[in-house]
């Protein structure tokens, strides 16, 4: 496996987890009233923790390698815009979740999964394209040791 490879994984992984996010709340919503429970959002820590994580091996692992080159130069700065954007996102409903008011996510999620699928879809269009053809297989696999190393350590840390 490749970090290209590792990373596109990891997409399929955060949007299904946002999706499965967004069917728990319409489930809570449909059964509650009206109101999600904020207890009961543990998906959303899971989410925000495997979102994160992934994040970081980009900007710290893979954008690095990239930031050099005139050929993905606006691409990795345009990635790192989005993962800032993501961040404030996310940052909005963990604040709305310690104040529970779990039933004021709809708009952040919906603006989170949007987000999430655009900068998804230029960096699996776009970047890492460019990414394979700049560093080659080997530097790859290289990058996706490093990326699972520093997963494992930072695993290790959180739990």
């Amino acid at each position: 496996m490749n970090a290209i490879e590792l990373l596109k994984n990891n997409h399929k992984m955060v949007l299904a987890l946002i999706d499965e996010l967004a069917h728990d709340i319409k489930q809570i919503e449909q059964t509650e009233q009206d109101s999600v429970d904020c207890d009961r959002m543990n998906m959303f820590g899971e989410f925000r923790d495997t979102l994160t994580q992934h994040t970081k091996l980009e900007e710290q692992i893979l954008y690095p390698e990239l930031a050099g080159s005139s050929e993905t130069r606006l691409l990795v700065d345009e990635s790192y815009r989005e993962h800032k954007r993501i961040r404030e996102i996310l940052a909005k409903m963990e604040n709305l979740r310690k104040e529970r008011h779990c039933d004021r996510w709809d708009d952040r999620l919906k603006e989170l999964q949007q987000n999430l699928k655009r900068h998804v879809a230029r960096e699996e269009d776009e970047l890492f394209p460019r990414a394979m053809q700049l560093l080659g297989e080997a530097r790859l696999e290289s990058l996706c040791l490093k990326m699972e190393q520093k997963a494992a350590r930072n695993l290790g840390a959180t739990v």
